[in-house]
């Protein structure tokens, strides 16, 4: 004889799965935009050094006009003095260029590696976040075979 096996609907267990459901999507999107905020302010700040850098790097060329302040009068008189003392300068300085252009160097390539870094954290982040979510749902199913277990054996 063919025997047919028609599985009963519990109403309220797909209501519950369905609650479980919904209430795991809005606390990630809870969690997305808390986390979203953090990465966009860190984000901010990786650029205001990169900006930093940017200046320095153009504060730190080798000047080879003096500054529009030096045209006034009573230092247009010694005009012929100041190139001399310019290249005086230049060569004063050669040395605190050299460490500045090594500092800016060593700073780019720490922001190089933060942002490898961030990204990185990222990623664990949203894997973590992943496996939470199966973890929470292996733990629903374990509770609900739990209470029909209990269910089974209390009938017995």
């Amino acid at each position: 004889m063919l025997e047919v096996n028609i599985p009963t609907i519990n109403k309220q267990k797909i209501q519950d799965e369905i609650i479980v459901k919904i209430a795991s999507f809005s606390q990630k999107n809870k969690t997305n935009n808390r986390y979203n905020n953090y990465w966009d302010s860190i984000n901010k700040q990786i650029d205001y050094v990169q900006e930093l850098i940017e200046v320095g790097k153009q504060r730190a060329k080798v000047r080879e006009n003096l500054p529009q302040n030096f045209d006034k009068f009573p230092l247009i008189l010694v005009k012929p003095f100041m190139s001399k003392s310019l290249k005086i300068l230049r060569f004063l300085f050669k040395d605190q260029r050299e460490v500045n252009n090594n500092v800016l160097q060593a700073l780019e390539e720490s922001v190089k590696i933060n942002k490898v870094l961030l990204a990185e954290i990222q990623t664990m982040n949203s894997n973590f976040e992943e496996d939470l979510q199966v973890l929470s749902s292996i733990n629903s199913n374990l509770k609900n075979k739990n209470k029909s277990l209990e269910k089974t054996i209390n009938q017995l």
